[in-house]
């Protein structure tokens, strides 16, 4: 179960020590992973260990054997362990002693804490049947979140006979060993040691902190330490003490044991969850229980995902909003346990998240967007589930105002579409003459490009038709008095564009290969079908042609008059059958264009 023995690549140790004990050194570490890089903690010892208690084994060596060995989620985790030299390596999670940041522990981490080490304890001694002789302060690590870890495991043993109980006493806390434990033979030693525990982690805490902590400090005086050791209950019993019943608590202990849970009482569980998060401090709440919320069995939870997630993912902007979270507290908290479910590969889990994501997507930096975000949507992309595609397209979205298109897409931008509304003339006198719109502003008499409405009384009409009589019969207010229409934005086509080619992703090239075929799969035109259409257009502009001001046509040379002459042209036997209509036709307009020619 982890056993590496070699040291981890690449990994990177800290020079200061956290601690230094008679046994080992702790350091800070870490290493790279494949996604991102695991912060741990380096126990380094010496091989070797002065004292008659150490002869067979090293206390180094004995944790790393006792870590592999017994696994609960309130025992530090183990991780790996190899040697150097003289030198033997234990790597953990990242933690640190309780000793150097008790003072600063809330009086709810304070009995999360204390429940947390009674569990391992009742899983080691109760269920794991082995005796635990280091219960104190210097046994407990604290995570980065805040959770307690039991540790101390050079003092794990199978059995507790009176000569082992002899022997360690002198390397044992003094204040947490039991008179009578060698007469005793080593019966309810957990117990002692635990009340010694608990009453220097409370002295200073008082029912106004804590609910129960005074009753707790009696039942741990008079119960936990009684002389007779027949009389000291079981660490199990010791879980239905008011002071680890708090509400709570027993949230925080349902979610930490939410596997082993029926479905009917998960449902009734998530069902009023929320609710119940709101009568506590909501800092409180996103600090202790933020992971515990955002776990994979609670985003998989189909009850949950109606009654609880919708209100963890949806930072509370005001005081009608119905998330649990306002938004200092959603950033700090919230923002980095997202950044880590996004790196979950589950089809459920990321549509859950890509469903709110427009809720707090502004939350991220852009620097978390563009290197932790932006890649795993790219990556859902490229998903055969349609709808976890489409969903991921709509979040590429979201991120195009912060990030630009440039970043989220890729390849080069050039300008394809224009602006193509028309310009109007700009007057100066109007706010709005600078915008280019034609709609009608409501309750104004003009449009936006400064044109005028239509007249709707008689005499305006009379005039307007007057000026088109003008215009037409060519007056002094005729189409030269128009002004010349400026040419819009946006006239010339793909066609006169050069795009670029430029290396697209592989979704970008689906699109772009579908494209291409489709235009390529287009019916061709039917060449005979075209002619016609031609032939058509030309036979239309030789009847409009003679309609046109005699100014705007071109009279042709005098030379060519007799060659245009259809008395001089012989008739083709093709065209006889084309009956006396042509002949009569062609005759008149040789009469009409002979007359221009005269005059």
């Amino acid at each position: 179960m982890g056993n590496d023995q070699s040291a981890l690549k690449g990994l990177e140790i800290s020079k200061k020590a956290l601690q230094v004990t008679d046994y080992w050194s702790q350091y800070n570490g870490e290493f790279p992973t494949d996604s991102s890089v695991s912060y741990i903690s380096i126990f380094q010892g010496e091989t070797l260990v002065t004292g008659p208690f150490w002869t067979n084994q090293n206390p180094l060596e004995r944790v790393i054997k006792n870590l592999k060995i017994y696994r609960h989620p309130s025992i530090l985790k183990y991780i790996s362990s190899w040697s150097k030299g003289s030198l033997k390596m234990l790597a953990t999670e990242r933690c640190r002693p309780l000793a150097t940041c008790l003072n600063i522990t809330s009086d709810v981490q304070i009995c999360l804490g204390l429940r947390n080490i009674l569990c391992a304890l009742i899983f080691l001694i109760e269920q794991a049947n082995v005796r635990h002789l280091s219960i104190s302060i210097s046994s407990v690590y604290v995570t980065e979140d805040g959770a307690w870890r039991l540790a101390g495991f050079e003092h794990l043993w199978p059995s507790a006979d009176g000569t082992l109980l002899e022997k360690s006493q002198p390397y044992r806390y003094s204040k947490a060993i039991d008179p009578d434990e060698l007469k005793n033979k080593g019966q309810g030693v957990e117990q002692f040691a635990f009340a010694v525990m608990c009453e220097e982690i409370l002295h200073n805490k008082s029912d106004s902190n804590i609910p129960a902590v005074e009753d707790f400090k009696s039942y741990c005086a008079t119960h936990l330490k009684h002389a007779n050791v027949t009389m000291r209950p079981k660490l199990s019993a010791i879980l239905l003490h008011p002071l680890f019943n708090h509400d709570f608590i027993l949230i925080h202990s349902f979610l930490t044991e939410l596997p082993l849970k029926s479905p009917q009482a998960k449902q009734e569980f998530f069902t009023g969850l929320a609710d119940r998060l709101r009568t506590f401090d909501p800092e409180t709440v996103a600090e202790q229980m933020g992971s515990l919320l955002l776990s994979r069995i609670v985003l998989l939870d189909t009850t949950a995902q109606l009654c609880v997630t919708p209100y963890i993912l949806r930072p509370k902007s005001d005081d009608l909003s119905s998330g649990l979270f306002a938004a200092k507290i959603f950033s700090a908290y919230i923002i980095p346990k997202l950044k880590q479910v996004f790196c979950v590969q589950d089809a459920q889990i990321r549509l859950t998240l890509l469903e709110f994501f427009p809720a707090y997507v502004d939350f991220f930096s852009k620097e978390d967007l563009k290197e932790h975000i932006l890649p795993q949507l790219l990556l859902g992309v490229k998903d055969t589930n349609d709808v976890l595609v489409a969903k991921t397209l709509l979040c590429l979205a979201d991120l195009v105002p912060i990030l630009g298109s440039a970043v989220v897409i890729g390849g080069n931008r050039s300008k394809i579409f224009a602006d193509g509304r028309p310009q109007g003339v700009p007057d100066q006198s109007l706010p709005w003459s600078g915008v280019r719109s034609i709609t009608p502003v409501i309750g104004s008499g003009e449009f936006l490009s400064g044109s005028p409405l239509p007249p709707s009384t008689g005499e305006a009409v009379e005039n307007s038709a007057a000026s088109f009589a003008s215009i037409v019969g060519g007056g002094a207010t005729g189409f030269d008095f128009m002004p010349q229409r400026l040419s819009p934005e946006g006239g010339h086509t793909n066609s006169d564009v050069e795009l670029e080619v430029d290396e697209w992703s592989d979704w970008e090239n689906d699109v772009n290969e579908h494209t291409a075929s489709h235009a390529i799969n287009q019916p061709q035109e039917d060449p005979e079908r075209s002619e016609e259409d031609s032939t058509a257009t030309t036979v239309a502009a030789a009847a409009i042609a003679p309609s046109k001001p005699d100014r705007q046509r071109s009279v042709p040379p005098a030379e060519s008059i007799e060659n245009l002459d259809i008395k001089t042209q012989p008739m083709r036997k093709a065209e006889s059958s084309a009956g006396d209509e042509r002949l009569t036709s062609s005759r008149t307009w040789n009469r009409s264009y002979s007359g221009r020619t005269c005059c």
